[in-house]
């Protein structure tokens, strides 16, 4: 495997949300790695009462085997009174969460500030871009 566009997950705290940023193609050889860093952000949401938001600004590809991964996680959070929200799609990606109906499943957000913004104002007040 070429490691032209290996996708790279980092993560940050913004008041009571834990946003997960990927970067990269979320498809067979990435989707595990993006699978056990949002259970990993999702098990820590619910130990402390925070949201998650998983920002694909930088993401250009995803493939089903990644829609899979947010949904084993989903069904991880959701009884859990955490919601996964996505904020930041690419066209590309947001063709595929609406054709795969995820967009009925998860809040999606334009932009970033309107996710924090959906999980609460102290989120959204304590959000700074990062590159």
């Amino acid at each position: 495997m070429t490691g032209y566009s290996a996708m790279k997950v980092t993560t940050a705290n913004f008041g009571d949300a834990i946003v997960v940023r990927v970067a990269g193609r979320i498809d067979q050889s990435s989707a595990g790695d993006f699978q056990k860093e949002l259970m990993t952000q999702v098990e820590t949401a619910i130990g402390t009462e925070k949201q998650v938001v998983v920002d694909l600004s930088k993401v250009d590809y995803i493939s089903s085997v990644g829609l899979r991964a947010l949904m084993v996680a989903n069904k991880q959070a959701k009884p859990k009174g955490v919601t996964i929200r996505i904020a930041s799609m690419q066209e590309v990606v947001k063709e595929v969460f609406t054709i795969s109906h995820f967009d009925k499943v998860f809040p999606t957000f334009e932009e970033m500030p309107k996710a924090l913004q959906a999980v609460s104002a102290l989120a959204a007040a304590a959000y700074t871009e990062e590159d």
